[in-house]
């Protein structure tokens, strides 16, 4: 497994202030905390943390972060985005031992060509990452699946999938990783549509028809309300 340096600096100030101040600097403001550490604050350069996930082994990457002289290994447990931008807010690290088990999502990778799909098949994939429990220096990059034997209507499953005894599996064994489907034709793609509501009804008439070449008939406007009698003509009606 991939394993990065990070330079980090001890934050002294927390809240919002020094946080935006750190950012503006291109510092990330980040936790450490975990087996064997006390809970403190940091930052790191921007650059050198996007830099440490380009690995294949991305978030998993095992980071050694250095800090006042001291090393301490850890991984990322939860970045924080900004919604619009995407640009790096706060990174969670937590402290590990080279022989502690934790569990991780690993990237699941098709491979091979299936002779289904050279048949006119439709490959699928339903599942894009795996759960798997191993120790820290056993976090595999990714996972292969080979889909070369599927055929038409066959399916992959968590439980098809090679052993490797470095690290579990945790997913349900019958959660299909690959399917490869038969082709639609033209009809029963035009059926699909149609029953999904993709062609619009003609929308019906409200009221009364017209019939061609008459104008529709105005509304009548409401009579006006009767005017109550005056107080002088009441008198005299008195």
């Amino acid at each position: 497994m991939a394993e990065v340096k990070l330079a980090a600096k001890k934050r002294t100030a927390t809240g919002k202030g020094p946080a935006r101040r750190a950012r503006m600097e291109g510092r990330v403001p980040a936790t450490l905390y975990g087996r064997g550490v006390d809970p403190m604050s940091l930052d790191v350069d921007r650059r050198d943390l996007i830099t440490a996930f380009h690995t294949d082994a991305g978030m998993n990457v095992l980071l050694d972060i250095e800090i006042e002289g001291g090393t301490t290994l850890a991984i990322a447990r939860e970045l924080q985005r900004d919604p619009v931008r995407g640009t790096l807010l706060h990174a969670d690290f937590v402290a590990v031992d080279r022989t502690q088990e934790i569990e991780v999502e690993v990237p699941l990778h098709l491979v091979g060509e299936s002779t289904g799909v050279k048949s006119g098949g439709v490959l699928e994939q339903p599942l894009f990452t795996l759960h798997v429990r191993c120790t820290v220096t056993d976090v595999p990059d990714g996972i292969d699946a080979d889909i070369s034997a599927l055929e038409i209507g066959d399916a992959l499953r968590v439980a098809d999938l090679a052993p490797d005894a470095n690290f579990t599996i945790l997913n349900d064994p019958n959660v299909p990783v690959a399917i490869v489907a038969a082709p639609i034709s033209e009809e029963e793609l035009e059926a699909m549509e149609a029953e999904a509501g993709v062609e619009q009804e003609a929308p019906e008439m409200v009221g009364e028809e017209v019939e061609a070449g008459e104008e529709p008939a105005e509304a009548e406007e409401p009579a006006p309300p009767a005017e109550e009698p005056s107080e002088e003509a009441q008198g005299q009606q008195g």
